[in-house]
């Protein structure tokens, strides 16, 4: 499959994301989301390195072949590329558009508290590359907190379109009661730290959620 470039983009310094251009009747889901390698560990940085011809463990790359891929340049001439292999999603930037041949590349692996995270990517793509078992996501959440992460993106979204916390608490928390047991019920404080964590995921918080299960130190 040929390299294909739609549009430039910038990345937006406070959301980690670049604006490429999107087919608006393309399914949410199915729509890769490039972000740079400073923002998510999962994205692999690459640099194109000279071939030795004598090592036996080279292991050329023709990235702009790979099956499934979808790539994005942006205004600074980097190169996004998204592959998918079987469930499984990589990404990888690099500086410029890689070679339309098999060549040798090298990955830049910075030294930080997301090093486990930017290895476990690095070595899923590997296997993915020499049809080995990729292994388990490091980012998958446990079910419940999936399910906190619904409620409050739902209780956000139903107190901005103006509900109130006590309508919040009857539809999603199953409250029912009068104004003095409202008064009194855990599930008040519930819905509103729902809509405070809710408001912050919106705002920037969802970057966080790139780096589950670390923390980053303040």
């Amino acid at each position: 499959m040929r390299l294909r470039s739609q549009g430039a983009a910038k990345p937006f310094p406070n959301d980690g994301v670049c604006d490429f251009p999107v087919d608006p009747a393309e399914p949410a889901g199915r729509t890769p989301v490039f972000w740079i390698p400073e923002l998510s560990p999962d994205v692999i940085e690459l640099r194109q390195a000279l071939a030795d011809a004598d090592n036996p463990a080279v292991m050329p790359i023709n990235l702009a072949e790979l099956p499934g891929l979808v790539a994005r340049r942006d205004d600074g001439d980097a190169w996004h590329g998204c592959w998918r292999s079987g469930r499984a999603t990589h990404q990888f930037w690099l500086p410029t558009c890689p070679a339309d041949r098999p060549a040798i590349y090298v990955v830049i692996l910075p030294f930080d508290e997301l090093l486990e995270l930017r290895a476990e990517a690095v070595l899923r793509l590997w296997r993915a590359l020499v049809g080995r078992p990729e292994g388990k996501w490091a980012h998958d959440f446990p079910q419940q907190t999936r399910d906190r992460h619904i409620l409050m993106l739902r209780a956000f979204d139903g107190r901005a379109a103006g509900a109130s916390y006590r309508k919040l608490a009857e539809v999603l928390l199953g409250f029912r009661g009068r104004k003095a047991d409202w008064d009194s019920d855990p599930r008040k404080n519930q819905v509103r730290r729902l809509v405070a964590d809710g408001r912050y995921y919106v705002y920037g918080g969802y970057r966080d959620l790139l780096l589950h299960p670390i923390r980053l130190s303040e």
